[in-house]
């Protein structure tokens, strides 16, 4: 199953609303899209609309940012530095993942064959400066 969403960036937060519906039944959330096309953005406002009061920062340099709501992990993954798989070794990627949390993947290229769970996939296709595209893709 495959939804677009096009939207303009002042829409930006309707539309995570949106994807935060589509999230429920998943723990991994997979983000795709070229440099600069909102990644990251979307992350922090999806995590927002799930209850995350602390301030959300890009994992760029860190390659994982972690938050807590409600006793639940948020794990954020930037994965774009990271060059080969056995990198995701020493960062002990594998582990982050259990029962009680919730994973955002950017850059997941990298790691698609350590991810076991179904998941959500989402590209952002850059428009133009103030549009956007998303399609949302199910692994199911």
């Amino acid at each position: 199953m495959n939804n677009k969403i096009k939207f303009k960036l002042s829409e930006i937060n309707q539309t995570t609303k949106l994807i935060t519906r589509e999230i429920s039944n998943f723990s991994v959330v997979l983000l795709r899209g070229e440099l600069g096309s909102g990644k990251t953005t979307i992350v922090s406002y999806i995590l927002k609309e799930l209850g995350v009061t602390e301030n959300i920062t890009s994992p760029t340099f860190s390659i994982v940012n972690q938050y807590k709501i409600s006793g639940k992990k948020i794990n954020h993954f930037d994965l774009y530095r990271v060059k080969s798989e056995s990198e995701l070794d020493v960062i002990g990627f594998d582990e982050y993942f259990d029962d009680f949390s919730i994973s955002f993947i950017e850059w997941p290229e990298i790691a698609i064959n350590r991810i076991y769970e179904n998941y959500l996939d989402i590209y952002i296709k850059f428009i133009d400066d103030t549009t956007r595209e998303i399609t949302l893709k199910k692994s199911i």
